[in-house]
C-alpha cells in the first residue's frame, strides 16, 4: 500500500508556492500582535513580547529574519490600522 509520504516523487512544498523566511515572520508577528491586542496588551508590551519571541526563534539559527524596526512597524498596523 503506497503512503505518500513515502512517495519520493510527490512535491513536498506548499501548494501555493515558496513563502520566505521574511514572509513567515512577519505573519506570525501580525497574528501575536493582533492576539495580544485582543488580549487588552498595549503597543509597547506587544512590540516587546514580539520581539522576545522573534529573538528566542532564531537564538539557534542565526540572525532574525526581520529588523526591530520592521517589527516595531509591524505591531504598529495592526495597533493602528489607519495609518
Amino acid at each position: 500500500m503506497p503512503f505518500c509520504w513515502m512517495d519520493e516523487k510527490t512535491d513536498s512544498g506548499p501548494a501555493g508556492g515558496y513563502v520566505s523566511r521574511v514572509e513567515t515572520t512577519e505573519n506570525e508577528v501580525r497574528a501575536r500582535s493582533a492576539l495580544l491586542r485582543r488580549l487588552g496588551y498595549s503597543r509597547a508590551e506587544a512590540v516587546h513580547r514580539c520581539l522576545g519571541n522573534v529573538a528566542w526563534a532564531f537564538s539557534v539559527h542565526g540572525s532574525p529574519a526581520i529588523t526591530p524596526a520592521r517589527l516595531r512597524k509591524l505591531v504598529a498596523s495592526v495597533y493602528d490600522p489607519s495609518s
